[in-house]
């Protein structure tokens, strides 16, 4: 499609957003109305944004490794990887089918049978309260293959609290927003604001607990992924309403 150049005009700061996220958030973003955003990006000959954009460059791996791994490697619900996959007939990578093996009703583990297989045996473990060896030579028994451990959340460099007025929560940025250190400390939110600015610390940014095992949604129960993530059960179904 050839663009109207005098009807589009003068290049706009958010043209390369344009069909990258979608309208209504960039709208807001850019602070006009979601019909011009919508209107800009069809004069440029733009595509709406739809998730199988994030999907895209990991069209290899469909049928290779499961929709769970793929949802957690680009940022999206299993239930959008299964429909793109399902539009291009890649079928689905086959879980192993468990062999006919029983966990005794009293084992520590019994609780997290379905977790065999999908997370590693320490996360296993340390949920049941057992050795990671009983974990694997279960996981084994059923005929399933080892799952390598989650990496851990980045942890931010320690900073040293300083001395004098008004400072010595140094420490505490990245750990916590600023406004909760300005309540914590008695020291002026706009003080402390701009104490971390001039450290060059980025602001806090709260990750969820049940983000490093949101590919497990829809695999488990609601109970199960709960106590994974250490997290209430009502919580783990609110967050599989919004994804589906």
């Amino acid at each position: 499609m050839a663009v109207d150049w005098k009807i589009v005009g003068l290049p706009r700061w958010y043209d390369c957003k344009l069909g990258r996220i979608k309208d209504q958030p960039l709208a807001k973003l850019v602070g006009i109305s979601k019909n011009r955003i919508r209107a800009r990006r069809l004069m440029l000959g733009i595509a709406a944004y739809t998730v199988d954009q994030l999907i895209e460059p990991y069209r290899n791996l469909l049928g290779v490794e499961s929709d769970p791994v793929i949802a957690a490697r680009c940022g999206v619900s299993v239930a959008s990887v299964k429909t793109y996959r399902d539009s291009l007939g890649i079928a689905p990578m086959a879980r192993p089918t468990p062999r006919k093996q029983r966990i005794p009703a009293n084992h520590p583990v019994r609780p997290y049978k379905a977790l065999l297989g999908l997370v590693s045996d320490l996360d296993i473990a340390k949920l049941s309260g057992v050795p990671v060896a009983t974990v694997k030579a279960l996981r084994e028994a059923f005929g399933f293959e080892p799952v390598v451990p989650l990496p851990e959340p980045p942890k931010p460099d320690p900073v040293p609290d300083y001395q004098g007025p008004w400072l010595g929560y140094e420490s505490l940025f990245g750990t916590m927003s600023a406004a909760k250190i300005s309540r914590a400390v008695g020291v002026p939110f706009t003080v402390v604001e701009r104490r971390q600015e001039f450290l060059g610390i980025a602001p806090y940014q709260r990750v969820s607990k049940v983000a490093r095992y949101e590919h497990l949604l829809g695999l488990v129960s609601d109970g199960v992924l709960a106590k994974l993530a250490g997290v209430s059960t009502s919580r783990i179904a609110q967050i599989r309403k919004l994804k589906d």
